[in-house]
């Protein structure tokens, strides 16, 4: 039950870091479009970087996407995680570009591998001094109860744009 439920939260954060990465975070179509056409490419680490903050948030972003992959791929080296993480956040960058929908910087690629490295070692460090099983149960419950916060956030959202009456 827990491997299918890793599995399953494991999808759904893929889905919202493309929602996040690739979306901005857009609840409307006519707000997407104002993104289009939009095309930068910096290959200067920390050059043209938004500051701390969007480094800082670009980690926390992929935090927990190491810890889910370390959890789904338990049998595959910690290399291989960090580097299918690396070629995750480039193929993000590479579709901005490509599909002119913001910035795509080395500095966010830096950053989310480095925030997937920060979860995969914390991943790792958990399961070394607590059984896997009670990691895995704790962790799960820790990604439910946040999934349910941000569903009940972007349904909060969503009613708002379109019932802003009430």
């Amino acid at each position: 039950m827990t491997k299918r439920l890793g599995k399953i939260l494991f999808i759904l954060y893929i889905i919202g870091l493309i929602w996040l990465i690739l979306f901005k975070i857009s609840f409307h179509p006519i707000t997407y479009l104002e993104l289009v056409n939009t095309r930068s490419l910096n290959l200067v680490p920390f050059a043209m970087s938004g500051g701390s903050r969007e480094i800082l948030y670009n980690i926390i972003a992929f935090i927990p996407f190491g810890i889910l992959f370390g959890m789904n791929a338990p049998k595959w080296s910690f290399l291989t995680k960090v580097i299918l993480s690396f070629a995750l956040s480039l193929s993000f960058e590479s579709l901005q570009y490509l599909l002119a929908i913001g910035a795509s910087d080395i500095t966010d690629i830096i950053t989310n591998t480095l925030g997937a490295l920060i979860g995969l070692s914390f991943y790792a460090l958990l399961i070394k001094i607590f059984s896997k099983t009670k990691v895995n149960i704790v962790l799960i419950s820790l990604f439910c109860l946040l999934l349910g916060f941000v569903l009940f956030f972007i349904g909060q959202t969503l009613f708002w744009i379109y019932f802003p009456q009430y």
